[in-house]
């Protein structure tokens, strides 16, 4: 961490060099300061992966990025940032070398990560949506809901050993701040979303002609999720997943430009 004279000599060092920027240029960095300094309210309710440093400094970096934006942080820019606050903090951060990669998106201090972002306008605060959690091209070939266990056990369980931890960051209006948006890191454990192997075909709904049904997935006897293979793009989503299942690791409430 910086220590004070450290940090006189850091804003010495740029007061000198925003007198040789242009004024477009002054007006950009100004903007940027003045997103750090606004009331950006946030919290680490967890520490057993964001370290008080590495939350910190996302918190700058969500700050940086609604300077000049009012669009929520995309799947790339979280999984860019969180390398960055791990790499920054004395970590060891990777990010798969192929956007087409299945498994792991981010390699930390050893520890593989799927992350997912959620932001959709119409997004329900105690519910989360996975809009893919992994292609699946082999619902072509389902004739009837009895062929979905197998596949189950086949391609979708082993899915999940390809990453230790799922991390999921949804944005959304603060309901307490107006004009402010609200950013949840979440953990979704791998155990909830592995019920889905105790699923049986009469679980599922009728076929449709792309081969689409759901299912409700239950934990501890109670509904937890909906479960859903979409045929029309061949992906496996989740639907109506209960925030409460899911620890909060850290939250950041902040202003974005009109």
């Amino acid at each position: 961490m910086t220590n004070e004279p450290e940090k006189r000599a850091d804003i010495a060092d740029v007061v000198r060099m925003l007198d040789s920027l242009a004024p477009v240029q002054v007006e950009v960095v100004h903007a940027i300061i003045k997103s750090f300094a606004d009331q950006q309210t946030n919290e680490l309710v967890r520490s057993d992966f964001l370290t008080q440093d590495a939350f910190e400094y996302f918190a700058m970096r969500l700050a940086a990025h609604h300077a000049f934006s009012s669009h929520v942080l995309k799947k790339e820019n979280f999984e860019h940032i969180l390398e960055q606050a791990f790499k920054r903090t004395g970590g060891t951060a990777q990010r798969a070398n192929s956007m087409t990669l299945r498994g792991a998106d981010l390699t930390v201090n050893g520890v593989t990560l799927s992350l997912k972002t959620e932001g959709a306008q119409n997004l329900r605060a105690a519910h989360i949506v996975i809009s893919k959690l992994m292609e699946a091209a082999w619902i072509k070939q389902i004739k009837t809901t009895d062929d979905i266990p197998q596949y189950l056990k086949k391609m979708v369980l082993p899915h999940f050993g390809n990453y230790d931890r799922i991390f999921i960051l949804r944005s959304y209006k603060d309901a307490e701040r107006n004009g402010f948006t609200r950013y949840d890191l979440r953990e979704i454990g791998k155990s909830v979303l592995a019920e889905i192997g105790n699923l049986k075909p009469e679980d599922f709904s009728e076929l449709t002609r792309t081969r689409t049904t759901s299912a409700i997935v239950k934990v501890d006897g109670k509904a937890a999720f909906q479960f859903r293979l979409d045929g029309s793009d061949d992906k496996l989503t989740i639907n109506q997943l209960d925030v409460s299942l899911c620890p909060l690791h850290a939250w950041w409430s902040l202003s974005s430009p009109t």
